[in-house]
């Protein structure tokens, strides 16, 4: 079966050739491959599974939200990477040449802290009573809850708080 090109020598086309060969429609001579076909899709099923495991492994790992410090009481998190938010309190707050060191206190009221050890560069924001979010690993010891951090994040009062509002550190007691 077919239907053919013909052309006049005006370059109108009056007819379109369609062929109806062993591997099923062709347009032009070339056939539809259904190997080739099924290729395809085995790869992009491939490709679509690769970036879906990536994107849970990145979502689990990083996470979309932060814990409060509250949350690590139970001990559920201990070698796991955490991602903490919390307030500095100013009179934790140690520098040194291995690094900084200080504690943050729960941002939900709770008198709840846990230390925090980072060796990186910090924020221009960071400081005492400064809102920040950690990322690092948890362990658990007689003296309390240490976050080794890989990361330290400092967050925008103005973005959290009303206007003209400083952010202050409670002691915990």
């Amino acid at each position: 079966m077919g239907l053919h090109h013909d052309d006049d020598g005006n370059g109108i086309a009056r007819r379109l050739s369609l062929h109806l060969g062993a591997n099923g429609l062709e347009r032009g001579g070339v056939g539809v491959n259904t190997k080739a076909r099924t290729r395809l899709l085995i790869a992009t099923g491939v490709i679509v599974a690769v970036f879906v495991v990536g994107v849970v492994y990145v979502v689990s790992r990083e996470g979309a939200y932060y814990r409060q410090v509250a949350e690590l009481a139970g001990g559920e998190y201990v070698g796991k990477n955490v991602k903490v938010g919390g307030r500095v309190l100013g009179d934790t707050l140690v520098r040194d040449d291995s690094g900084f060191v200080f504690d943050i206190q729960d941002l939900t009221g709770q008198a709840d802290t846990v230390k925090v050890e980072y060796d990186g560069q910090v924020p221009d924001t960071f400081g005492p009573g400064a809102d920040v979010v950690v990322l690092g690993t948890y362990s658990e010891s007689g003296a309390g809850g240490l976050i080794t951090a890989s990361q330290v994040q400092t967050k925008c009062p103005s973005k959290y708080e009303g206007a003209g509002t400083t952010p202050t550190a409670t002691p915990a007691p």
